[in-house]
């Protein structure tokens, strides 16, 4: 991605392993079971998603916003992405021109919906510049009326608070999502910003952002007729849904992480 200032070095340090190395609904129900949420995450570190259409790499700057990179640490040492389903895919693929793709729901009902219900954290940071450009990465969360406890916020309409599992990335000038608050964290490579925009998206905007009558760009149908996934659905059946009712949608096949030992500046 241009102008961001550094490419990263690629001396690592892998920290890969074959299987999760704690239960997810106990390290929900439970997180003092887990080290892994005693860990603290490098200044540094790339998560490699091994998708369905290859492979895409997320760089991460603790720095940026660190309650952002910490969750994405652990979630990722979790391997918490791997089966994760790109159920939001919000691109023009005539044009190229989109909006978001994002994901972070395992489609295992008892995991996704114990996560969201005691493992949202409502901490904020501010948004590191040069804020939701293409190819930046950021937590997906509520739209809520905080405007005047929120110091991160400077939007006059809501702030984004309350973030779980669910993460984007940014398909284009998304910055209008900085004055709400949502906190970039990371940075795709260019080869990984283009597989990212392979993934499967005829499906559209997900349903609940497509009512009847909806003028969004990206809803294919709207109301009853939409194709969009159902988020209710996705979280209360799960694959099961997902893979009988929208199963051309890819996914994380595999997750990698690996500590990186320093950032070199970018020729670009």
């Amino acid at each position: 991605v241009c102008g961001m200032g550094f490419l990263w070095s690629l001396s690592l340090i892998g920290l890969a392993s074959s299987t999760p190395p704690c239960d997810l609904l106990s390290a929900c129900e439970d997180p003092s079971s887990c080290s892994i949420f005693d860990e603290t995450p490098p200044p540094l570190y790339d998560v490699e998603l091994d998708t369905t259409r290859g492979p895409i790499r997320i760089m991460v700057n603790t720095s940026w916003a660190p309650p952002y990179a910490a969750r994405f640490w652990h979630l990722s040492r979790l391997k918490y992405m791997q089966g994760a389903t790109f159920y939001r895919v919000d691109l023009n693929t005539k044009t190229g021109e989109g909006f978001v793709v994002q994901f972070g729901y395992r489609g295992e009902p008892e995991v996704d919906q114990c996560w969201d219900k005691h493992l949202t954290s409502n901490r904020t940071w501010s948004v590191h510049s040069p804020g939701n450009i293409e190819g930046t990465v950021a937590f997906s969360m509520n739209a809520v009326n905080q405007m005047h406890t929120n110091p991160n916020c400077t939007s006059a309409t809501y702030c984004a608070q309350g973030f779980s599992t669910n993460i984007f990335i940014n398909y284009g000038d998304n910055t209008r999502l900085d004055a709400p608050g949502f906190s970039i964290f990371g940075v795709l490579d260019s080869a990984s910003l283009a597989t990212s925009k392979s993934l499967f998206s005829a499906y559209g905007e997900v349903k609940d952002l497509c009512p009847l009558g909806a003028t969004d760009p990206y809803c294919v149908g709207t109301g009853n007729a939409s194709q969009g996934v159902d988020v209710e659905r996705l979280l209360s059946e799960g694959d099961m849904y997902l893979k009988s009712e929208k199963p051309k949608l890819d996914s994380v096949k595999g997750v990698r992480v690996s500590e990186v030992s320093s950032p070199v500046e970018s020729v670009s």
